[in-house]
């Protein structure tokens, strides 16, 4: 089976460093960093993602909704918490302001038409939360239909970082596609914090357990062939 290599990035300007003869495309986009001191709107999101797929020229670019909270707080957008890692964040908190998320999704789906684009939820936990997910996107497009406005509907993935996922793939074979979020489902397979250096020797995906659910999500994937990829530290750690 061939291995592909993509690239991560951040900010649509990491592309302009990159010769994309080089890579297979965008692994991940992490929208979150869009998300300054202030919310951007639909267009300036818009052109954001239509610059990376305009620039992969039909090469698959996975981008994933906005993964505020945790160690990514976002001014007018996360709540403060006691335990950040564990409370809203990512699609939890998307799903609770629907104002915000709606806007991110009517860009994805108008920028989609310009490239080879894959949308994944970060934070999955429950079925649940991908359906939800995946009916505001059909109200958007028909939304956007009824406008007339040039869009398309991407496939929806989804993050394995929650341990509810890989323990129960079953219940998630109606996604496009998964994507192995290595670093938090390590911490959380092994209740160790990712910023603690106390409990550093805990958090390494090569711990048995951790290696265990990544084994099943992919054998589930092969299974039911449904695309598995591999991000965070340890996709870019070659002994991995």
């Amino acid at each position: 089976t061939a291995v592909r290599v993509q690239v991560n990035i951040a900010y649509p300007s990491d592309v302009e460093g990159i010769d994309i003869e080089t890579c297979d495309g965008v692994g991940l986009m992490r929208t979150e960093f869009l998300f300054g001191k202030t919310l951007p709107d639909e267009e300036t999101q818009y052109h954001a993602y239509r610059k990376v797929l305009e620039w992969a020229g039909g090469k698959p670019v996975t981008i994933r909704t906005v993964d505020a909270g945790g160690d990514k707080p976002v001014p007018g957008f996360t709540v403060e918490e006691t335990n950040p890692f564990l409370g809203l964040r990512g699609i939890r908190l998307s799903l609770k302001r629907l104002d915000i998320f709606r806007v991110q999704i009517r860009a994805l789906l108008r920028a989609a038409i310009h490239g080879n684009l894959r949308v994944m939820f970060p934070m999955i936990a429950t079925p649940d939360e991908y359906s939800q997910a995946v009916a505001l996107f059909e109200e958007e497009r028909a939304a956007l239909a009824a406008r007339g406005v040039a869009h398309k509907l991407p496939p929806l993935g989804i993050m394995v970082e929650v341990p509810s996922v890989a323990l129960a793939p079953e219940d998630f074979a109606d996604v496009a596609f998964f994507s192995i979020g290595s670093n938090d489902l390590t911490q959380y397979v092994m209740a160790a914090a990712r910023d603690n250096a106390a409990v550093a020797h805990l958090n390494s995906v090569r711990q048995p357990a951790v290696l265990r659910l990544i084994a099943t999500i992919t054998a589930f994937g092969q299974e039911k062939g449904i695309p598995v990829s591999l991000c965070g530290d340890a996709g870019g750690d070659p002994e991995t």
